[in-house]
């Protein structure tokens, strides 16, 4: 019985102490968080100290009801209280009552108070080569020195010699390897790090009909466009790059420690024949990259500069990346540069926004776009005035209202921001006229509600607002403030402008290839024009902001040259395959990639997916091709030996049964016109470690996939297993049209992603 009561009362300790334990409070984690409320209801005009507390109380009064109804706790725990512009505070909180906070009727939002980091060039991080400013130990610029003495050139409008990202302080002897020269016309100067700079204009003075001047006889870039693309590539460290202060950072290129050499070929055009002097330039040369943002709508391979340049380039063993164009999103098929040879590179954004907010006297605030907000001074709003009411005497309420030049009166803007509507007109002229009127501040509202906002270089701080906006903006003050947004935006999405496929040329090769950063990236810049296209534009900045196809495409580059670096005996063709299988075809959310209006996104948008460097290194599998592989699949789309000549210096001979297009050895695979069934041939090759790969497809509706065999098992390095893909239409499966699906080789390190893409041209009834 003593020994019941014992346990008993053990028993009863045990249920006591664990009763008292959860009557005591835990110790929640902790964290600083910003409490948003939105604007001030005092306006414009500074209020008294008796306000400005008032504001603190209240803030106090608002977090104390989430916590017990303490105003001492409140007290204690907001370390931040904005009673000026913005309304809100800041203040240690456990999860819970911020989680409570944000159910609150007046708040706008609730936010950790996450550590920033000053950027640039943001690309390259969001790309995983580095993290808060600081390049990890398994980051691919470590493994490859930062592409040390790899040699990219590009085909462009020439260089800014006299740029930061081409200095060449602290680097060695030029490798013994080059070739090339420097063309010192008009002061160009080369350097150990900028190794080459020429330019080739006679095709240009041909097209034209008319002998060209001295002013013409020189690499110097006086567009722009070529010295950001080449320092994107292979520009070096240069702190403190920014445009207008939207992106400040470090600016770098994707191989910061390469040589780098410049190829003018675009003066009003890029002229077939200056485009091959060219490559055949760079190839005596002795570069191991060409990256050639150009190209003109596609054709047959024999009649493209490009395809032709490239081919001899690629059978050197120099890997050649191209821009995919811009004229997307419609209509299909209008994606440049597919020969097979060739990297095809897309466009998407990054986790980067440059928001223009538009904040007006009655504590209403819209958001647009622009760069160049930050220089209002702050703690004041200034008169607002509608264009239309601004007009000049002479001027038309039309022109007036679309801030054509000379519409607009000074007396009436001096000191104002104006509010202009979008269209017809360049937008940065309207800045440029507002500017001239003495207006100190634009609002550019879109005329049609399927117009995008942008940002833009304007002459004063703007922002870029909606149609829908617009016509709520109107107010007698408001104040313009802009920032630099990183980690909170949605990314990558495709490019609106970036040209999809498919392929018009030759429907059995995929293309883009691959999608890379191109917008709204700040690279080097030329010092020979303003950052944007008016006369008038006499602003001289070293670093600018573009977007295109051309800016993903030494995105690419750059990594190429990483590549190069550590792998130096893979092919072109082997380094492409690295990068189209490790690519990513999901977000930073982890959903699947869209384009600008929210909709799932597909391989012609984005090729193999989104690059991704670090993965790119230690692919375990490539499709490798040789010279040989490329001119069979061009006897099987229709040349024959005697044309191949042309691409080739040795006899070659067609195959008597060429293989499919749809055959050559591409980390793709598309069948543009299935009906019934089709075989496909395919040959892995092992860069990795020995290793057994087993397959799995994905998706592909209404289509039935086979693939032969199903286990790769690779025992040494260099080794080649082939495998066979067969495709069937199910029974009542599609009616036709695309569908798009993956191949996955795994030995459970790596992951050889190929995209499928099959066109069902008929379906079989049961």
């Amino acid at each position: 019985m003593r020994n019941q009561m014992g346990i008993m009362g053990l028993l009863l300790f045990i249920l006591s102490f664990i009763f008292s334990v959860m009557q005591c409070p835990t110790l929640a984690l902790k964290q600083s968080y910003v409490v948003y409320l939105g604007g001030h209801a005092h306006g414009a005009q500074p209020t008294s100290a008796m306000d400005y507390r008032k504001i603190t109380d209240s803030h106090h009064d608002l977090l104390g009801s989430c916590m017990g109804s303490s105003k001492k706790k409140a007290q204690e725990a907001i370390f931040y209280s904005y009673t000026r512009y913005i309304n809100g505070f800041a203040a240690v909180l456990e999860d819970e009552e911020a989680a409570e906070l944000s159910k609150h009727p007046g708040v706008v939002s609730v936010f950790l108070n996450q550590k920033n980091e000053l950027h640039t060039t943001r690309s390259w991080e969001f790309l995983g080569l580095e993290r808060n400013g600081k390049i990890p130990a398994d980051s691919i610029w470590a493994k490859a020195n930062f592409g040390e003495d790899i040699i990219i050139g590009t085909l462009d409008t020439g260089v800014w010699p006299e740029s930061e990202s081409f200095n060449d302080q602290g680097m060695g002897p030029i490798p013994s390897k080059w070739k090339g020269y420097c063309e010192t016309n008009d002061g160009v100067k080369c350097n150990r790090k900028l190794i080459g700079a020429r330019y080739f204009n006679k095709g240009y003075e041909a097209a034209l009909g008319v002998q060209l001047d001295s002013s013409f006889e020189t690499a110097r870039d006086t567009d722009g466009h070529g010295t950001h693309t080449l320092s994107t590539a292979g520009g070096g460290f240069v702190a403190g790059a920014n445009l207008f202060g939207s992106g400040n950072g470090t600016a770098k290129g994707g191989s910061p420690l390469a040589r780098v050499a410049s190829y003018k070929v675009c003066w009003e055009g890029c002229f077939d024949a200056d485009i091959l002097a060219a490559f055949d330039a760079a190839i005596h040369d002795g570069v191991d990259i060409l990256s050639v943002s150009l190209g003109y709508r596609p054709r047959d391979y024999f009649l493209d500069g490009v395809a032709v340049g490239s081919f001899q380039a690629v059978k050197n063993g120099i890997v050649v990346v191209c821009s995919a164009g811009n004229d997307g999103p419609t209509p299909a098929g209008t994606v440049r540069n597919v020969a097979p040879w060739i990297i095809t590179v897309a466009s998407s954004t990054i986790d980067r926004d440059f928001p223009s907010y538009v904040n007006l006297g009655n504590n209403k605030q819209f958001q647009g776009r622009s760069f160049h907000t930050n220089s209002l001074p702050a703690k004041k709003f200034y008169p607002l005035v509608y264009s239309v009411d601004a007009r000049a005497a002479n001027a038309s309420a039309r022109d007036a209202q679309l801030c054509f030049v000379g519409s607009l009166d000074p007396e009436k803007v001096k000191g104002k921001i104006v509010y202009c509507l979008g269209g017809i007109n360049d937008n940065f002229e309207k800045s440029w006229v507002v500017s001239q009127a003495g207006g100190v501040g634009m609002i550019l509202a879109n005329r049609l509600s399927t117009s995008r906002t942008i940002s833009q270089a304007h002459f004063i701080p703007t922002s870029h607002v909606s149609a829908a906006d617009g016509l709520s903006i109107l107010y007698p003050v408001a104040y313009i403030r802009g920032t630099t947004e990183v980690r909170t935006v949605v990314a990558p999405i495709m490019a609106s402008t970036s040209s999809p496929g498919p392929n018009r040329i030759t429907p059995g090769i995929l293309k883009p290839d691959i999608t890379a950063p191109g917008v709204n990236i700040l690279a080097a810049f030329t010092e020979a024009k303003g950052p944007t296209d008016l006369p008038s534009d006499d602003r001289r900045l070293p670093f600018n902001i573009i977007s295109g196809t051309s800016m993903a495409c030494p995105h690419v580059s750059g990594t190429v040259g990483l590549l190069k670096k550590i792998h130096p005996d893979w092919s072109p063709a082997a380094i492409r395959s690295a990068i189209m299988t490790t690519a990513r075809s999901r977000s930073n959310v982890r959903q699947p990639l869209v384009n600008e209006t929210l909709a799932e996104a597909n391989p012609f948008n984005y090729g193999a997916g989104h690059l991704w460097p670090n993965r790119a290194m230690d692919p375990g599998l490539v499709y490798d091709l040789t010279t040989t592989d490329y001119l069979h699949f061009l006897c099987s789309i229709g040349y024959n030996s005697t044309q191949l000549l042309k691409f080739v210096d040795k006899q070659y001979k067609c195959p008597p049964t060429p293989p499919s297009p749809w055959d050559l050895n591409y980390p793709s695979i598309t069948i543009p016109s299935l009906s019934g069934k089709v075989t496909v041939t395919r040959t892995l090759k092992n860069v990795g470690t020995p290793a057994t790969y087993t397959v799995r497809t994905e998706m592909l509706n209404g289509i039935s996939v086979k693939v032969e065999p199903k286990i790769l098992k690779f025992e040494k390095i260099n080794e080649e297993k082939e495998f066979k893909v067969t495709m069937e239409t199910k029974r009542g499966g599609v009616g036709g049209g695309y569908v798009f699906g993956r191949l996955i080789w795994t030995d459970g390190k790596h992951y050889v992603r190929s995209p499928v893409v099959v066109n069902a041209t008929s379906t079989l009834q049961m």
